[in-house]
């Protein structure tokens, strides 16, 4: 199965930022990102209101719920 990268431009997988959320409990956004480094180019994978053309199959605030 192919991965889904969450964030273009970073080339970060959902399994890299699940597993990152899992091993340091990450509830926080800004915690998340800074951690990754997902959502700091083009920001669309932050949320579906910096998507506005749903060019991104999940965002990060979808994944810290």
């Amino acid at each position: 199965m192919e991965e889904i990268e969450v964030c273009v431009c970073k080339r970060i997988t959902l399994s890299e930022i699940l597993q990152v959320i899992d091993e340091e409990g990450i509830k926080e956004l800004e915690t998340l990102i800074e951690k990754t480094k997902a959502g700091t180019v083009c920001k669309m994978c932050i949320s579906p209101e910096e998507d506005p053309y749903g060019e991104r199959d999940i965002h990060l605030t979808e994944l810290l719920k």
